[in-house]
């Protein structure tokens, strides 16, 4: 609450205003994470990045207090860039879906649901999750990627080209859908994003 208090932003949120799929296009630049945030404030959300809490799972929460402007935070505890924007995409569905609708004024996610302690089979978080996946990754896109490609990497990067996305965005997904994270590691972008916001 205090940092948003000291940065307040001049813009008004009005819901419906955020498109996701050009947001998720913002990825495809060095900058991204930062162009999302000046995106984000444009259209009355404020953005932080805080600090991981040790000894928790905390990946993200969106919070709206007094009908003000919304709040998204980000841990960045994976400093992956196929993590922040989906979790920040992840936080957005739940701003656009879950809160201001009900009386429900902030979400705060786990989004590990193997680790998670406050993730169980909750139908705003599959929601949430399903929204994120199809703004980054179109389902008729997402439907021609050949999971068993003999070279992985080429078919990430080459959907990357196609969709103007971040490589990191497809092969966090293929790493996912396959339940292997020891593949495509080197299209991640670790080690990127937490350096743009200090």
């Amino acid at each position: 609450m205090e940092l948003s208090e000291k940065y307040p932003l001049d813009k008004k949120y009005k819901p419906g205003s955020i498109d996701l799929s050009y947001l998720s296009k913002l990825s495809y630049f060095k900058d991204g994470p930062l162009l999302a945030k000046e995106y984000l404030e444009k259209h009355g959300i404020q953005f932080f990045s805080v600090p991981h809490l040790n000894k928790t799972f905390l990946d993200g929460a969106v919070m709206v207090f007094e009908k003000k402007n919304p709040i998204i935070a980000l841990t960045l505890r994976y400093d992956r860039i196929d993590n922040f924007w989906f979790c920040l995409l992840h936080e957005l569905a739940h701003l656009t879906k879950h809160l201001m609708i009900d009386d429900t004024n902030i979400i705060i996610d786990e989004l590990e649901p193997k680790q998670s302690s406050i993730r169980g089979k909750d139908t705003k978080e599959e929601e949430a999750d399903r929204i994120a996946k199809n703004s980054l990754i179109p389902k008729e896109d997402w439907k021609k990627v050949d999971l068993d490609a003999k070279d992985l990497a080429k078919e990430v990067c080459n959907l990357s080209e196609q969709l103007k996305i971040h490589p990191a965005i497809i092969a966090g997904r293929v790493r996912f859908e396959k339940n292997n994270y020891r593949i495509l590691s080197q299209l991640l972008g670790r080690e990127e994003v937490k350096q743009l916001f200090n």
